[in-house]
């Protein structure tokens, strides 16, 4: 690996845990067309301890032998924010970018970034404006359009980045994010500190914190984050996670984390916080009005609302340290949200 003088321009970082081998080939033969002239790139591959070794599979062996600056680390502590970890402290690159294993970024998305690193170099942080979900295996259309959301399809028609203390429309998610590698670091000092507690999607788990929090980390810094439309990458969804099951529990994952992870970041939103807060009465009747709304509807959306509804105020009790109401939690684990 090479010193931190920044011989490389871009650390590309694919983490998985027991992947659809059919996604996981097609990322890699993304990356492995990457436009990557004028650059210097590696590829970092994460095994979060999958059941059967990542290593091994044939279309890595495969990546492995066209890349020569290609790396495979085995993380054995369960959770995305530890795989992640692992690959920062590994990683050379000036810049560290996130192609999740089900992503296929394409073939010039390094070409731009370099572009908006470029001209924007007080954005530390950027995420595609332009993604499309594949669902690869159909989607029931009754589902289809929230699924789009819910799974990051945008399209951006212009650059947009903001620097505001809480989360903006226009920050990037996970996917394809681009950050300074050491901002990145400063994130892995803090978590070992305790500060930040999060992990992140941890086998079924499907909780984003980490992803939250690297970009709110960037903003405390005094840097903005934001999204380009020459951005592109196609999401790739399977039959697994296209379904009410999932999407319910996505809905719930991606909200309850929030408060935590604004709170651990920025302390001084306490007071806010507690302002938006709802007493337990008020969270539990409205829990309770939307539950029995859902029992008599046939609108799937209402289902992920009341996931969303009680991701977040949940989040909420969490971050500031207050008991959920009991009701409310049977009603989490009758829906088996978490």
């Amino acid at each position: 690996m090479l010193s931190a003088s920044h011989d490389i321009d871009y650390s590309i970082v694919i983490c998985t845990y027991n992947p659809d081998v059919r996604i996981l080939q097609r990322c890699l033969q993304a990356v492995q067309q990457l436009d990557t002239s004028n650059l210097q790139t590696e590829v970092i591959l994460v095994d979060n301890n999958s059941n059967t070794p990542v290593n091994n599979l044939p279309c890595v062996v495969a990546c492995r032998q066209q890349l020569p600056a290609f790396t495979c680390l085995l993380v054995k502590e369960q959770g995305v924010r530890f795989a992640r970890m692992a690959a920062i402290e590994q990683a050379a690159g000036k810049f560290i970018v996130y192609i999740d294993y089900d992503n296929e970024p394409e073939k010039d998305y390094l070409q731009q970034l370099k572009q908006l690193n470029t001209l924007y170099p007080g954005v530390a942080a950027w995420g595609p404006g332009n993604v499309q979900v594949d669902f690869i295996d159909g989607v029931n259309e009754a589902i289809a359009a929230y699924a789009r959301v819910a799974f990051q399809e945008r399209h951006e028609q212009e650059v947009l980045f903001s620097s505001e203390k809480q989360w903006q429309p226009c920050y990037p998610f996970g996917t394809g994010l681009c950050t300074y590698a050491f901002l990145l670091r400063e994130y892995i000092r803090m978590a070992r500190a305790g500060k930040f507690t999060l992990d992140g999607r941890t086998g079924e788990k499907l909780s984003s914190g980490e992803d939250t929090q690297m970009i709110l980390l960037c903003i405390s810094m005094g840097y903005a984050a934001g999204v380009s439309p020459d951005l592109h990458i196609t999401h790739m969804i399977p039959a697994s996670r296209a379904n009410d099951a999932y999407l319910r529990r996505l809905a719930y994952g991606t909200s309850v984390c929030y408060a935590t992870c604004l709170l651990q970041v920025f302390p001084e939103q306490e007071d806010r916080l507690l302002q938006q807060v709802m007493g337990p009465y008020r969270f539990l009747k409205n829990a309770l009005k939307q539950f029995i709304k859902v029992q008599y509807s046939k609108e799937p959306h209402r289902l992920f609302e009341l996931a969303r509804f009680i991701g977040l105020n949940t989040g909420l009790y969490h971050a500031l340290n207050k008991p959920v109401p009991l009701p409310v939690n049977k009603i989490a684990r009758y829906l088996k949200l978490e």
